[in-house]
């Protein structure tokens, strides 16, 4: 179990076209080492949409509509970046459903990138410490958060990653969060 700490757990990571293809493939596979089963949950109709590279990408297969998708539905959210991806999701009033919903229950989150402007966008920005893509750093400090400069932040349930270059490192630490978070409702359960 300790190599699989996830084993059991569904974690949503949530796509629109345009998302950025390595922040999200890339903890996916963490994701699944980890023994997560992992769902995308997207608009898109069928099948999303990747950026790789500066044109368009891979197409990946959608699990759950966006409109369907509910925060008790699962153990955790990965929301990858990619600024096409995130401005359709901004502006798509279930993704900000799902996302209020996982921030108000303090349910694991991670956001990587640009999807950092989604914390500004829903309003739950505001005296967090956070990182992001540098793109998005002056509407977070707008918005009230404490930008630094480092690959990976966590603060509480919330991890943000720079982007690709703290990936890795934000899905180790999310992997931690979503674990700990589990042993936790667990033990007030029991």
């Amino acid at each position: 179990m300790a190599d699989k700490p996830l084993a059991g757990r569904v974690i949503a990571v949530m796509l629109a076209n345009g998302f950025d293809e390595i922040e999200f493939t890339e903890p996916q596979k963490k994701l699944i080492e980890a023994g997560a089963v992992t769902k995308v949950v997207s608009r898109a109709n069928g099948l999303v949409n990747g950026w790789y590279e500066g044109s368009w990408g891979h197409f990946f297969p959608v699990d759950v509509d966006l409109a369907e998708t509910l925060a008790v539905d699962f153990d955790g959210l990965v929301v990858p970046g990619g600024f096409r991806a995130v401005e359709k999701l901004a502006e798509d009033p279930h993704a900000k459903r799902v996302l209020k919903a996982f921030m108000r229950a303090s349910m694991p989150v991670a956001v990587i990138g640009d999807a950092g402007k989604l914390l500004v966008v829903n309003e739950v920005a505001k005296g967090r410490t956070v990182t992001s893509s540098e793109d998005v750093r002056a509407e977070l400090e707008a918005a009230g958060a404490s930008w630094e400069e480092t690959p990976v932040v966590v603060e509480g349930s919330l991890v943000t990653a720079n982007g690709a270059e703290g990936v890795r490192e934000a899905m180790d630490r999310f992997i931690e969060v979503v674990a700990a978070y589990e042993r936790e409702a667990d033990a007030q359960a029991a």
